[in-house]
């Protein structure tokens, strides 16, 4: 299977586990190489975001997926957030990250612990559930 990037495809594995792309994908933000990292979204991706801010709501296909990270990366100072994954859960389909997302602002650091569901498949997220621990701090945050 062909991932779709800028410049030459990149053949993505289909025997790899869920854990595995997963950790890929996560590898790859890391190190902010988001181009690799979003080659991992379905062209038909569903994002699932909770809450009562103008970005709440079902984003549907990559390109509004990838719009809504943009747009929630640049709530911090410079762009950058800094992740901390704390647990990861796995099963054929789906991983589950337990992460703590810290955000650079002008009144100082927001701090945002969640958990995010991804389900994969053919080696693509294909849906994204967002489940914050603390909604109210988020809709502040994305106000």
């Amino acid at each position: 299977m062909r991932t779709r990037e800028c410049g030459a495809p990149r053949v993505v594995s289909q025997t790899m586990s869920p854990l595995e792309h997963m950790q890929d994908y996560i590898a790859a933000a890391r190190r902010g190489d988001w181009e690799t990292a979003s080659a991992r979204f379905a062209d038909d991706v569903v994002l699932h975001i909770p809450g009562r801010s103008a970005f709440a709501g079902e984003r549907r296909g990559r390109d509004h997926a990838l719009a809504y990270i943009e747009d929630a990366r640049a709530r911090s100072r410079d762009h950058d957030v800094e992740l901390t994954v704390e647990d990861m859960l796995a099963s054929e389909e789906r991983v589950a990250l337990m992460v703590r997302e810290r955000f650079a602002t002008p009144d100082g650091p927001v701090e945002i612990r969640r958990c995010n569901v991804y389900r994969w498949r053919d080696g693509e997220i294909a849906e994204i559930w967002i489940y914050e621990a603390d909604q109210y701090a988020v809709d502040a945050l994305l106000a």
